[in-house]
């Protein structure tokens, strides 16, 4: 497993493009070899979705394009329509200029499984699972409404890992776990982008001994996603020898879930954090922030 978490943390920053094989023919998108989904392509940045055994329509998705006149930059709305059950959900950032982007998006929130059988009922459920996720009534500040533990799908050397992501959700920033590892611990030993449309990339920490009572070190990894419907701060967490310590059946998970729970409500108002991660990693931010300043 040691030797599977180095090939993750490497590929990681690859990951939507290298992670699955998806072809497409005739408009059908095929994941391994197998046909899943058809991709329609009204328009530039509009595209149906249909279940490739019934050919019943599921999924409008479309794509917005909006300029931000406070901190002008131009922003990008993508909005999922799912006609079966009426609901609509919006993801910020998200742009999808091909039938390959659509279904990476869906892979990633495991809305396909190469390994598991898509059926019309399956995407249903999947977007229900999605939906109860995308929605914050209020935000919290250094605290957060509820955790959830997803499996984050990575595909390394064609084995299909399922990664144990815990998520505390409604947060005020979805920098918290970034900022509490960096607080207690110091610089992250690198930041990862994931997709290429991202400005905020994943913070991993090495060799980090988060158990003061325990000997053992672990390698972290900090997430964190802000969309209008959701925020979250997020942590994958694994061992030296690679073993993922938030899986079902290890004996540290729930005192880890805890202890980055009691992380984000002991978070003081210290701001070296976000001065160093905006000048180092997104100095678009960080200039916005100086410009306010002079102000």
């Amino acid at each position: 497993m040691k030797k599977y978490l180095t090939l993750f943390i490497i590929v990681f920053s690859v990951y939507f493009n290298t992670a699955q094989n998806i072809e497409f023919k005739d408009d059908i998108a095929f994941i391994d070899g197998k046909p899943y989904l058809k991709i329609e392509r009204k328009s530039k940045y509009k595209f149906l979705v249909y279940d490739v055994k019934t050919n019943e329509k599921l999924i409008k998705v479309t794509t917005q394009k909006k300029y931000n006149e406070i901190n002008q930059f131009m922003y990008y709305m993508t909005r999922f329509y799912f006609f079966t059950i009426k609901k609509e959900l919006t993801f910020n950032e998200k742009v999808f200029e091909s039938e390959y982007g659509v279904i990476e998006f869906l892979y990633e929130h495991q809305v396909l499984v190469s390994d598991t059988a898509i059926t019309t009922k399956k995407v249903i459920d999947d977007y229900k699972r999605l939906s109860t996720k995308a929605s914050c009534e209020k935000i919290l500040r250094n605290d957060y409404s509820q955790i959830l533990i997803d499996n984050f799908p990575s595909v390394v050397n064609k084995d299909t890992l399922f990664i144990n992501e815990v998520k505390y959700r409604c947060v005020h920033s979805a920098a918290y776990t970034k900022k509490v590892m960096f607080d207690r611990f110091g610089m992250w030993d690198k930041g990862i982008v994931t997709h290429k449309y991202s400005r905020h990339p994943n913070l991993v920490w090495q060799n980090v001994k988060l158990l003061p009572d325990i000997d053992k070190k672990f390698t972290v990894i900090t997430r964190g996603v802000e969309s209008r419907q959701t925020i979250y701060a997020s942590v994958m967490i694994f061992d030296e020898n690679g073993n993922d310590m938030l899986a079902p059946n290890s004996v540290l998970r729930y005192r880890l879930v805890g202890l980055f729970g009691l992380f984000i409500r002991e978070n003081t108002r210290d701001r070296a954090f976000y001065d160093i991660y905006w000048k180092k990693l997104d100095k678009y931010d960080w200039n916005v922030v100086q410009e306010y300043k002079r102000q």
